[in-house]
């Protein structure tokens, strides 16, 4: 193998000047996504075929996977919200059911603050869920980026 100089390469070499300088470039992409490129992709599937089919396959089953503990998570939280509002409703009516009962007794004292008493789950449950609701739209606007 021969390699063919040009008259002004070998003027160089022979003068003792510097050879040329090599120029490199790099050439870099972004993507942002759960998949490679159409471009890679074809890429896989020359050296396994088959490999593109089992990549969807995967992406698929994962995908579904995360939203059905979507769902769970949903449910539960559905779940918890109503066992919490079923249980200060319960407890409300139980104490209400005391203050009506120490009126009869002439205790109107004790009585008042029972029905104090009786608003505190109420206020609670309501303090807490809106704690949660805050909380989670404030997860989902990070995971927005916003």
């Amino acid at each position: 193998m021969s390699i063919r100089r040009s008259r002004r390469d070998h003027r160089a070499i022979t003068q003792g000047a510097p050879p040329p300088a090599v120029e490199y470039s790099l050439l870099t992409a972004f993507r942002k996504g759960p998949l490679p490129s159409p471009a890679e992709l074809e890429k896989y599937e020359a050296l396994h075929p088959g490999a593109t089919k089992q990549l969807f396959d995967n992406f698929i089953s994962q995908t579904n996977h995360r939203m059905e503990l979507e769902k769970l998570v949903i449910q539960g939280d559905n779940k918890r919200a109503s066992n919490a509002q079923r249980n200060s409703f319960v407890i409300t009516i139980a104490i209400l059911l005391l203050a009506a009962f120490l009126f009869y007794l002439g205790r109107s004292g004790l009585a008042v603050a029972a029905i104090f008493a009786a608003l505190a789950p109420i206020i609670i449950s309501f303090i807490t869920s809106s704690i949660s609701r805050q909380k989670e739209r404030e997860s989902k606007r990070k995971g927005m980026g916003l």
